[in-house]
C-alpha cells in the first residue's frame, strides 16, 4: 500500500497524509516531490504546527556527547598545529 500510495499521489486531485510529513526536511522530499508544482495544502489540527516545527529542526545532545565532541576538536587543532609547524620547517629547510 505504501509505494501504491506514493505512486498515485501525482493523479490525486486531493491528498490527505500527516502535516509532519510535509514539515520535516528528512521526509518532505520524499513524499512531497509527487506532488503537483502547484497545489492546495491544507493542515488540519493547524494550532500545532509550530511545535511540530520547532520538533523536527531541534536536535538534543547529551552533555557527554558535547564533551567528547570537544575533546577531539582540541586534539584534530593540535594535530593540525603540529602538522603546520613541521611543513613550515620543512619548507625552510628546502628554501
Amino acid at each position: 500500500p505504501y509505494f501504491l500510495a506514493r505512486h498515485v499521489i501525482s493523479f490525486a486531485n486531493v491528498v490527505v497524509y500527516n502535516y509532519q510529513y510535509l514539515l520535516d526536511p528528512k521526509i518532505s522530499q520524499l513524499v512531497s516531490r509527487s506532488m503537483q508544482r502547484e497545489c492546495v495544502v491544507v493542515f488540519d489540527e493547524a494550532h500545532n504546527i509550530d511545535n511540530i516545527c520547532i520538533e523536527v529542526m531541534s536536535i538534543n545532545f547529551r552533555m557527554p556527547t558535547l564533551e567528547a565532541a570537544s575533546a577531539n576538536l582540541s586534539r584534530v587543532q593540535r594535530e593540525i598545529s603540529r602538522l603546520k609547524e613541521s611543513d613550515a620547517a620543512r619548507l625552510n629547510d628546502e628554501y
